[in-house]
Order: C-alpha cells, then sequence, then structure tokens
C-alpha cells in the first residue's frame, strides 16, 4: 500500500465528503485521516490521509475520481515516506521542546525546526522587527524587502491578492522580542494551519521574554 496526504476542497454540505470517500473507494483507497482545515462561504478544505495500492497510476485515478463529485478538486498529493504525521501531536511536541529551552536562542532553533517540518515550508526566516535584514534564514527564502512588501499588502487588505489565507508565505511578529518569524511554500496555508503557526509563535514570544528576549547579534 502507498500511504498519500490528499488536500482536496468541497462544497460544505451534507453528503459530499461521503460522495468523495466513494470515489477512493473504488479504486481500494482507504481513508484513514481526516482534518478539516479551513471553512468558508460554503467551501471546506479538508486535508485526508489515504492508503492506497501499490500502482503507478492510482493517484491520477485517484484525483480524477474526486473531481467527478460537483464542486470538488484537489489542491494537492503527496506520498507520505512512513507513518502519516499526527500535526496536533507535532504542535505539542513543539510546545514543550521550546518550554525545554534554556536561552531565548535555543527557542527560536526550536520554533524554526518545528515550524518548518510540520507544515512542510520550503523556507523559513527569523528576521528584524522592520523586515529589513534576516537574523537566521533557511531554505531559498526572498529578500527582506519581498517579505515586508508582502506583509504591509496582507495588512492592507486593498487587494484580494493580498489574502494570506490564499498565499503560501505567513509573516508573524514576535511581540517583546523585536522579532519577526515568516516563512512559505507552494501550497496555500490555511486557516487552521495559520492558526497553529500563531499559537506557536505567541508561545515561543512569551519564552523569549521569560529568557530575556535576546538571540545575539544581526548578521
Amino acid at each position: 500500500m502507498v500511504l498519500t496526504r490528499m488536500r482536496i476542497w468541497l462544497p460544505d454540505a451534507p453528503g459530499v465528503l461521503s460522495a468523495v470517500a466513494a470515489e477512493i473507494g473504488t479504486l481500494q483507497g482507504n481513508v484513514v485521516g481526516l482534518e478539516v482545515l479551513e471553512r468558508e462561504a460554503g467551501v471546506a478544505i479538508d486535508e485526508l490521509v489515504v492508503e492506497l495500492p501499490d500502482d503507478s497510476d492510482v493517484v491520477d485515478a485517484v484525483c480524477r475520481g474526486v473531481r467527478k463529485v460537483p464542486g470538488a478538486g484537489v489542491e494537492e498529493v503527496t506520498v507520505l515516506p512512513g507513518a502519516a504525521p499526527d500535526r496536533a501531536h507535532g504542535v505539542l511536541a513543539a510546545v514543550a521542546e521550546m518550554v525545554r529551552a534554556a536561552t531565548a536562542a535555543e527557542v527560536i532553533d526550536a520554533v524554526c525546526a518545528r515550524l518548518s517540518g510540520l507544515f512542510d515550508l520550503a523556507w523559513f526566516a527569523v528576521a528584524d522587527e522592520r523586515i529589513e535584514v534576516f537574523v537566521e534564514v533557511q531554505g531559498d527564502a526572498p529578500t527582506p524587502q519581498w517579505v515586508a512588501a508582502f506583509a504591509q499588502g496582507a495588512r492592507s487588505g486593498a487587494d484580494p491578492a493580498n489574502d494570506t489565507l490564499r498565499s503560501g508565505v505567513f509573516v508573524e511578529a514576535l511581540p517583546g522580542a523585536a522579532l519577526v518569524v515568516c516563512g512559505g511554500r507552494s501550497a496555500a496555508i490555511r486557516r487552521r494551519e495559520r492558526d497553529e503557526i500563531s499559537v506557536l509563535v505567541t508561545v515561543a514570544a512569551r519564552l523569549m521574554e521569560v529568557l530575556g528576549g535576546s538571540v545575539g547579534p544581526v548578521v
């Protein structure tokens, strides 16, 4: 069997999810996990963990099956290398790791590693509060100037393209630490994920405040 994570959108109405599961079942797929990531304006974004037969064409066939359900679509499919990760457990583990940190720098290291892994980020960075320079960076991050412009546009709300719920980028301030954390990926970061990111950043900010708040000189 092949374990996959499928992110789908579908009408938020009775019977639609059952119809999607039925289409998956016709191809001998088995839904073993489900998270609702977002519900808004009559549309739900769900993340399914699905066991599929070990067949090279089965993922494409399942995607076609899901799209047969009126109003349903597939945003992303990822083949998982092992057991399906439990993000709720991962968030708690991240908090526990940050609580064990002895310095503000260790808190930052923990939140960087955990956010990147939990949310499959392609890049992650910590910037000064004006987002003029990065303190730490992982992956192929855009420039601080790009991130600052994105953050300003997202706050303005003047352009629907700036709606962060449809974006794969997040920018979160660490209040009291004079820092900002940001990251991104190709897939949209949905409402539940943004809430989880916000919680982790809030915990990190509080711990850094208790520990002194400094992560060393900006480089």
